[in-house]
């Protein structure tokens, strides 16, 4: 079939430009009646279309059409979040043809900057919903895995990897855990010895700055190898960086995969910013500092070694 400039309605054999209510009130129907009839066929030709996306181009809806249209579409999806716009099903060959389309499909910074501001102010439908709770996040989730599995290249990672971590180098915060939010800070932390640093920092009237500043560190060809971003910035220049699996800030004996990549970090520091001054906290320091304020500073945090050791001490 032909649907460059015409399709055929399936129940007189015509060539139209689109199959309307116009057309199919002949045949005792509407669109809908239509669709449901004929749920693989297509019912507007692709010339017809291109008209009305020009036609439609620019074009400022009123806030009556638009509020119309926003609850015609919540009512739609309540229904079947998986229907089209007609309110007929999409037929699972057509959720694959969609979904792939959508796929790796790139936005101009126009449209992103035009989707940032129309969604000021609105509560997103998964605020506080993750995959473990809502079906249609684990649908999400397992389509985005699986289509990795398939269809991501070697080429497209890194390019995806170098598009984070500019955004990283540029300011974008790195995600933190909900979790790790301390109501006595009314911060997040990324564990108990960076809250009780905090505290610690309080407690000497320090100003807390917690990762407010990242170091892009870049290879010989230009692009950007990883982003380092320091824990508490104490002073202009001097950061703490508190690291729980170091034995001490001279004695990093683990060989994971986790250290090694965060002493290749501070080695690139080093190298690339010899006037950044980075003080590393393990486990030997961070001792010291839980014996010497633990006593003194509410809401601290023993972690599992600790409890047995200190607990009892500050209850003496």
């Amino acid at each position: 079939m032909d649907n460059e400039n015409y399709v055929i309605c399936m129940l007189c054999g015509k060539k139209l430009g689109s199959i309307n209510n116009l057309h199919l009130k002949s045949h005792k129907m509407v669109t809908r009646e239509y669709v449901e009839m004929f749920p693989d066929s297509v019912i507007s030709s692709k010339s017809m279309l291109e008209k009305r996306r020009v036609k439609l181009k620019g074009r400022i809806a009123s806030p009556e059409t638009r509020k119309k249209l926003s609850e015609s579409n919540k009512l739609s999806w309540q229904n079947n979040p998986n229907q089209g716009r007609t309110g007929v099903p999409l037929s699972e060959e057509m959720k694959e043809v969609v979904s792939k389309k959508l796929m790796g499909h790139s936005t101009s910074e126009e449209t992103r900057q035009k989707i940032g501001l129309s969604g000021i102010g609105r509560i997103p439908w998964n605020k506080g919903l993750t995959k473990y709770d809502d079906e249609r996040i684990m649908g999400m989730s397992d389509k985005v895995r699986q289509w990795n599995i398939e269809y991501m290249t070697p080429e497209m990672r890194a390019k995806i990897g170098q598009s984070l971590k500019k955004r990283y180098a540029e300011g974008m915060k790195i995600p933190n855990s909900k979790n790790g939010r301390r109501l006595d800070l009314n911060m997040s932390f990324r564990s108990s010895w960076e809250a009780n640093y905090a505290r610690i920092l309080i407690f000497n009237n320090k100003k807390i700055e917690y990762e407010v500043d990242s170091f892009a560190l870049y290879r010989d060809d230009g692009t950007i190898d990883c982003v380092y971003t320091p824990d508490f910035k104490v002073q202009d220049k001097m950061y703490i960086e508190i690291k729980g699996h170091a034995d001490s800030a001279d004695e990093w004996g683990c060989s994971c995969k986790r250290c090694q990549r965060d002493k290749r970090k501070l080695l690139l520091m080093s190298i690339k910013y010899p006037n950044i001054n980075i003080i590393l906290i393990g486990r030997k320091e961070y001792r010291a500092l839980c014996l010497k304020y633990n006593f003194f500073i509410d809401n601290w945090e023993f972690s599992k070694w600790d409890k047995d050791d200190l607990i009892w001490k500050k209850e003496s």
